[in-house]
């Protein structure tokens, strides 16, 4: 029988004084525990049309996801297995105009249908700063779950933050108990350290602990107190959630998520499956540990089956299932792999009433915009109202909000495909900023050296030139700068490139690591930057999943008045004439 939120609470309280001393006692029947997952859904609340997927050579246009799929399928779970425990491992916000518009509220009040067993903690929960997580935990709290919020590193200064006006657990807690017929299972939450402080927006004062020492203080407490069942629900990244389990004593199981990876057997299908879900691997003392992620966007559930026989893991089981639609081709909903399901009524109807919402509010105005703002490719503009000779005023002011969704960025980078229109004079709303940026691209932080920098500009403009490339692949930038002439030959075309560094100009320095913030769409080696889908192979770029039409827009909100930019990357030009 799963346990309400009242006998979760009262199972976490009653621990530090019914369960001190105390060991579970042994049984002789197996003990199975069930655990529907998610975890980076970044209010992608509604279901995708994604590409194809591929079935025996075959390719298959089908809708998947959305949350209301996923509050059906766990629904379904619960329904179906005895001891289920619903886990989202963090980041349910930033990402889509529900979170730039509602702040949380919508992802929430889904939530709540959903009703998990536990929330973690994930980096993008601090994208607006500790008061907006607040906000954000107000709205879920408002719900008749009372979800534990489980982030044990996170340390809000007590009486400074909002998180903790009064104790250091005032908004969330290390751990929760839960009591799942005879048994008990304790589950520790941990947010992911450096990136959540570095790339996030938590208070100045809000610090994170070490996972690992957090994570092993933790479980020598749950052991002190006779749980000997104990998992982790993590938001650390797959491979840092591999390497704790291989460190950590007595830990059975891992929900994990922030990498966004997929498990299972779907590779095959054309999806990026990067192991076997779920995924086993030995902790410190040589007992199997269950590992489960469930990739991103509401696309997947995971149902991960936990054998134990006493209190040691006998057998890791069960399947990740990508969710899709119940007029798919019979050809996938026959596959084990993915899970044909209607959508859960109670939350289309609730998206139905934000849907309505969000269409009024794509209208309201963001800013106000004093001079036309020309989007040019490559090259000066020719045209008197743009200024003639000026290059991009668009892609300058985009590459400027670019660089304020990242502060720890040097400079900011994109290419000149990447923004698609101008920006008219007068008022600016939401719909015209996701006009501007129509694709959906996110922002990714890539470690380049000065040497690798310059290289990469070289590509991006011997693409610009190529008769299979485009005048798309044209960098623009902001807080860079730099001399380019096309007719030069291959190699040779960049030169005076400098960064903003300090409140002066200096020279890139090749041997130098500056961190660029840039678009997906790039960070993947597209448009002819094929240096920066060899550097994010090596682990040298981070997404931050921030959509970047949405950086757009909250820098805009910042401004308040947009202004024509003083300056641009491109401080001299000449053009490849044949």
């Amino acid at each position: 029988m799963r346990v309400t939120p009242k006998t979760k609470w009262f199972a976490v309280l009653l621990s530090g004084i019914a369960l001190a001393g105390c060991v579970s006692a042994p049984t002789t029947e197996p003990f199975e525990l069930t655990i529907a997952h998610i975890n980076d859904h970044h209010s992608h609340l509604l279901p995708m049309q994604r590409t194809p997927i591929m079935v025996n050579g075959e390719p298959y246009q089908v809708e998947t996801g959305g949350f209301a799929r996923v509050a059906a399928q766990i629904e379904a779970i619960r329904a179906q297995h005895n001891h289920v425990l619903a886990l989202h491992a963090g980041d349910a916000v930033t990402g889509t105009l529900f979170y730039t518009l509602f702040g949380g509220v919508a992802d929430a009040e889904m939530m709540n249908v959903v009703c998990f067993d536990a929330f973690a903690l994930g980096n993008h929960e601090f994208d607006n700063g500790d008061a907006g997580l607040k906000r954000f935990l107000d709205a879920l709290a408002m719900g008749s779950c009372d979800t534990p919020v489980l982030a044990a590193n996170v340390q809000p200064e007590v009486g400074v933050s909002p998180l903790t006006p009064k104790t250091a657990w005032d908004s969330f807690q290390p751990y929760a108990v839960y009591q799942l017929g005879a048994e008990k299972v304790g589950v520790i939450g941990l947010d992911i350290a450096m990136k959540t402080k570095n790339s996030s927006q938590p208070d100045a004062t809000t610090m994170f602990a070490d996972e690992y020492e957090t994570a092993l203080h933790y479980i020598n407490e749950l052991r002190g107190l006779g749980i000997e069942k104990i998992g982790l629900l993590t938001h650390i990244q797959y491979r840092n959630d591999l390497e704790l389990a291989e460190r950590l004593p007595a830990v059975d199981f891992i929900i994990g998520g922030d990498s966004h990876t997929l498990l299972g057997d779907f590779s095959r299908f054309g999806l990026p499956s990067v192991g076997p879900y779920p995924m086993q691997v030995t902790n410190a003392d040589g007992k199997p540990v269950c590992i489960g992620h469930a990739w991103q966007y509401s696309q997947v559930v995971g149902e991960l089956h936990i054998q134990f026989q006493g209190d040691a893991v006998t057998r890791c089981g069960g399947t990740a299932r990508v969710l899709v639609s119940t007029d798919a081709p019979e050809a996938i909903q026959q596959l084990p792999q993915f899970s044909a399901i209607e959508e859960h009524p109670e939350v289309v109807a609730k998206l139905q009433h934000y849907q309505a919402q969000l269409d009024e509010m794509t209208q309201q105005v963001i800013a106000h915009v004093d001079k036309r703002l020309c989007m040019q490719r490559m090259g000066p503009s020719v045209i008197e109202e743009c200024g003639r000779g000026r290059h991009s005023d668009a892609h300058r002011v985009v590459a400027e909000a670019f660089l304020a969704s990242s502060p720890q960025a040097d400079f900011a980078l994109q290419n000149g495909g990447g923004v698609r229109r101008d920006i008219a004079a007068g008022p600016l709303s939401i719909a015209d900023a996701y006009g501007l940026l129509p694709f959906s691209n996110t922002l990714v932080e890539i470690q380049i050296t000065g040497a690798e920098l310059r290289q990469v500009i070289e590509q991006a403009l011997d693409y610009a030139l190529s008769a299979g490339g485009s005048d798309g692949a044209y960098p623009h930038g902001a807080n860079i700068r730099f001399a380019v002439d096309m007719t030069a030959d291959t190699g040779h075309r960049v030169t005076q490139l400098d960064v903003w560094m300090n409140d002066q100009w200096r020279a890139v320095d090749d041997l130098n690591m500056y961190t660029m913030i840039t678009n997906s769409f790039l960070a993947a080696g597209n448009d002819g930057w094929h240096l920066l889908s060899e550097l994010s192979a090596q682990g040298r770029a981070v997404n931050t999943y921030v959509d970047y039409a949405q950086a757009f827009v909250d820098w805009a909100r910042q401004q308040g008045t947009i202004s024509r930019p003083a300056e641009h990357s491109t401080i001299q030009f000449k053009a490849y004439t044949e």
